[in-house]
């Protein structure tokens, strides 16, 4: 196993799990403020 060769990989792998975690945090906060609206509205 190379390093120059594993190092991409292994920040490509951290980038998306990242951006995965980054995705469901913004999806929560949309739906929580979705609800809170709703809540506000009727």
């Amino acid at each position: 196993m190379n390093p120059v060769e594993y190092e991409p990989a292994r920040r490509n792998r951290l980038r998306k799990i990242l951006v995965d975690v980054a995705v469901g945090v913004a999806a929560n906060l949309m739906v929580a403020a979705l609800t809170a609206a709703a809540r506000l509205l009727f």
